[in-house]
């Protein structure tokens, strides 16, 4: 991965550190109730994706509602704090070494995923999806009065008749179904080849004399009446053209597109696990005894407007959001969450400050122009006040120096 492009990354982190908040994301999908009426063999499954970010020795607990001081929120910390005078604004500046005991952090060893190679039928599967998800806007107007063969993937509307009354569960649209997949009853996906895009037929067929999904229907003689609304379409040299808005006019220009991200995710991945492990294995050997209280706040700041940020995307105040993902107030998680960060910084500052590790004002710059140039900010200034503090933007470069230091004098161990 390219300097530039990690740095943005490990800022994106920074502006948005709350992305690893503990989101409890309940994940329900409904295949609908047609499945056993229409005989589906597909099993529905409902996911519980659960990621709980944990931080311990903190001062809350659920059931303790704690007030955050807002004008001195490192009041409220669980750490040791240091009061400042106000004559030192930057973490830079600030003698860390002094609150920093450093370990070794020569010859860390790491252990990680080797960086994973992207082989062509990656490339084939991600293509392929890809250009699915993106066809269906246009799959009608490009599959037009094609005729349904086996193998084919139709987009259908159906509705299941019994005695000429429609039966609960016999109904639903938009359903994708591949023919010969044996999905429905006997009949069902042998009724609908040859018939055309657009087209709606009517299918006589009887449910099996035992059925266990449903056994109201078994041997019983219905009605369903099918719409094919498309067939998803060939991945051709015309169709990506149009599905890309001529971005891509060819099956090859697509997946040359598809192997380079597939590339950059790759190597992202690893990158990230990378840093992991040298966070993981620098904050073992390293302790912080204090904290100065303005630093402190600054991160706080940042963790505030990051979640209110987060929050407004699903129309909630800070305060709402968090209370029902994590059961605190957005205050109590942003102490939380500080006091797990701010001594990271800590001992990545200290290093940096032995290595000569610290981001130069031009290389500030240079980033803060790239980051306009990437989300479109006019000025520099607009970029601090409405993404990211110049100050941020300054702990992350140096996060990135310091972690890329680290790896580079690490022996790593990589693993399948």
């Amino acid at each position: 991965m390219k300097k530039n492009q990690k740095t943005i990354i490990m800022a994106v982190i920074a502006v948005a550190v709350v992305a690893i908040i503990a989101v409890y994301t309940m994940v329900s999908k409904e295949s609908g109730s047609n499945t056993a009426d229409t005989g589906n063999t597909e099993t529905t499954t409902e996911t519980t994706d659960s990621s709980v970010t944990e931080s311990t020795d903190t001062a809350f607990s659920e059931d303790t509602e704690t007030e955050v001081d807002s004008e001195n929120p490192s009041a409220s910390s669980s750490l040791t704090i240091t009061v400042t005078d106000g004559t030192i604004t930057s973490l830079k500046e600030y003698p860390v070494e002094d609150y920093v005991t450093l370990g070794d952090y020569i010859g860390l060893e790491l252990s990680v995923a080797a960086l994973e190679e992207v082989d062509d039928a990656s490339v084939t599967e991600l293509a392929e999806s890809y250009f699915a998800s993106l066809a269906t806007d246009y799959a009608a107007e490009l599959t037009e009065g094609q005729l349904v063969k086996e193998g084919d993937t139709v987009n259908i509307d159906y509705i299941g008749y019994l005695d000429g009354e429609a039966f609960d569960g016999g109904s639903a649209s938009g359903y994708d179904l591949v023919i010969g997949s044996g999905t429905f009853i006997d009949g069902f996906e042998e009724g609908l080849i040859g018939v055309a895009v657009g087209d709606t037929v009517d299918l006589d067929l009887t449910f099996p004399s035992t059925y266990s999904n449903n056994p109201s229907l078994a041997g019983q003689a219905v009605v369903f009446t099918v719409t094919v609304n498309y067939v998803t379409p060939d991945m051709t040299d015309e169709n990506v053209a149009m599905v890309t808005g001529e971005e891509y006019t060819t099956v090859e220009d697509f997946e040359d597109f598809c192997r380079s991200y597939l590339e950059y995710y790759a190597e992202y991945t690893y990158q990230s696990d990378l840093d992991y492990a040298v966070l993981e294995a620098i904050t073992a050997i390293c302790t912080v005894s204090e904290i100065p209280d303005f630093f402190y706040n600054l991160i706080y700041e940042n963790l505030t407007a990051s979640i209110e940020s987060e929050a407004s995307q699903y129309g909630l105040d800070g305060d709402t959001y968090c209370s029902y993902f994590v059961g605190y107030s957005m205050a109590e998680y942003a102490v939380m969450m500080a006091d797990e960060y701010v001594p990271e910084y800590l001992i990545f500052q200290a290093i940096a400050n032995a290595e000569d590790l610290n981001p130069t004002d031009e290389e500030l710059d240079e980033q803060a122009a790239l980051y306009m140039y990437y989300y479109g900010f006019e000025t520099a200034d607009d970029l601090y006040e409405n993404y990211i503090s110049r100050d941020m933007l300054e702990l992350s470069l140096m996060q990135t120096n310091v972690a890329d230091f680290l790896a580079e004098n690490a022996v790593i161990t990589y693993t399948d």
